[in-house]
């Protein structure tokens, strides 16, 4: 089988509209709607998650996690709303609604997917970092969102392509599946996008992964990108790639890091992927 021929077959299930597409957790995709265009208040935020029990526990949890807990742990999702803010749940309750799709698999790409969801939680936090880090804080709970759907079309296709394995009736290779993602990822991520009517300045995300050249004036498009590479270096992604050299990259000339900041990213990073492999 050719990755030509690959794609096609994939071609041809999307257009007949025989795939089943993710559907995004409809509370996580309200509130982040509503947050972001600023109509919810404390109260309000907590009577749309209270429709999910399990997503109240979820957030509670990251709530009080190392990353985002401060010096009182919090015993209520009033207080974590309080503490956190509505932009931050909104951020967090989209985290959840993603691990969710990610994990749900049974077929033989489970364990990819599980590296995918961990590419995806990592540079959602490490483009958090960054944008706090390099004059951006206004973009730092976008940047969070931007990292963790920055190749949400992967996920999706791989269950494309889980289908077509289950059938035997080709092939497939890892060099072939990865070729295929690579081209129509970023087109079908920001599809998957527009049909949950995320904003368009997601999609784009999305869209200029795999781009050779680089819109330096997008700031939120170069904190993804340095992020994704950041993780690729560190291995903690599907596609790690030892050979990156961070320091001469486009987006961190864009992003005006300096080397310090650099070997500040990579270890946070470090840190991450050791918490992941004790996970594991």
């Amino acid at each position: 089988m050719t990755q030509t021929s690959l794609v096609s077959l994939i071609d041809q299930r999307l257009e007949s509209g025989k795939v089943e597409l993710p559907v995004f957790d409809t509370v996580a995709l309200r509130v982040h709607r509503e947050a972001r265009e600023g109509k919810l208040d404390v109260n309000g935020l907590c009577r749309l998650l209270e429709r999910d029990p399990a997503l109240v526990g979820e957030v509670m949890r990251m709530a009080n996690s190392s990353f985002f807990r401060g010096l009182s742990e919090v015993s209520s999702l009033r207080e974590a709303a309080v503490r956190l803010g509505t932009k931050q749940i909104a951020a967090i309750t989209m985290s959840i609604g993603q691990k969710r799709m990610y994990s749900s698999s049974k077929g033989p790409f489970k364990a990819r997917l599980v590296r995918l969801w961990q590419h995806a939680a990592a540079v959602s936090r490490g483009s958090r970092w960054v944008a706090l880090n390099t004059g951006h804080r206004k973009l730092a709970d976008e940047a969070f969102v931007a990292g963790l759907l920055h190749d949400v079309g992967k996920m999706s296709l791989l269950r494309i392509i889980e289908d077509i394995a289950r059938e035997g009736t080709v092939r497939l290779t890892n060099d072939l599946v990865n070729a295929a993602l690579e081209k129509l990822s970023g087109e079908h991520g920001a599809r998957l996008m527009q049909s949950w009517n995320l904003p368009e300045s997601l999609q784009t995300i999305a869209l200029g992964q795999r781009d050779d050249e680089v819109d330096e004036s997008n700031a939120l498009l170069c904190i993804v990108r340095l992020v994704d590479r950041a993780c690729a270096l560190e291995g903690i992604s599907d596609r790690p790639d030892d050979s990156i050299v961070l320091e001469t990259l486009p987006e961190r000339r864009a992003l005006g890091l300096s080397e310090l900041d650099i070997a500040e990213l990579r270890l946070m990073l470090e840190d991450m992927r050791g918490g992941t492999r004790q996970a594991a």
